[in-house]
């Protein structure tokens, strides 16, 4: 199954819409650094096989201050079926990029991020957004998906060096 970035057919919707996360300050625990302080954006990436409806998206975790990305998760909309390998909703994806942020970025998207509804009702407008375009033959975006960009996690490397995360908006928020 091949993924291509949401901003690689949608970029205003994805600069709009990206969520982002705001450490100001370093996390510790026990005196030991877990997480340091930057701007964490979550960077959605969707299937781009027509007709598949699997119902699921990729973030990758871009940090902006490091320029790096620092984590691959995937989560499905829908809960496992008591057979489903792996057995989990969303989890760290075992066949693209991590590092030794990895797992408290997960715990951070799933404690905090997943937990708004209006972001994940957004994951899946995103989704059928994404869905429409690849299943229409004459969309712009089959120009993209057929001209050989369409493979794997192609393109977070080159988005993490140009502009890892949409400028941040103005105002006391830590986080959208």
């Amino acid at each position: 199954m091949s993924m291509m970035r949401l901003g690689q057919f949608f970029q205003e919707l994805a600069e709009r819409e990206t969520r982002c996360v705001t450490l100001t300050t370093p996390a510790l625990q026990f005196g030991r650094l877990v997480l340091p302080a930057d701007e964490y954006g979550f960077d959605e990436l969707y299937c781009v096989e027509a007709g598949c409806d699997c119902r699921r998206v990729m973030i990758n975790v871009l940090a902006r201050r490091a320029q790096a990305h620092l984590a691959t998760i995937n989560h499905a909309f829908d809960p496992p079926i008591h057979d489903d390998d792996p057995p989990e909703q969303t989890f760290l994806d075992p066949l693209n990029p991590q590092t030794e942020w990895s797992a408290v970025l997960l715990d951070i998207f799933v404690n905090l991020v997943l937990r708004d509804d209006a972001y994940r009702q957004r994951l899946l407008r995103h989704y059928r957004t994404f869905k429409e375009a690849v299943n229409d033959p004459a969309h712009p975006c089959q120009r993209i998906i057929h001209g050989g960009w369409a493979s794997g996690n192609q393109g977070a490397e080159s988005f993490v060096r140009r502009s890892p995360i949409p400028p941040p908006r103005r105002g006391k928020r830590k986080w959208r």
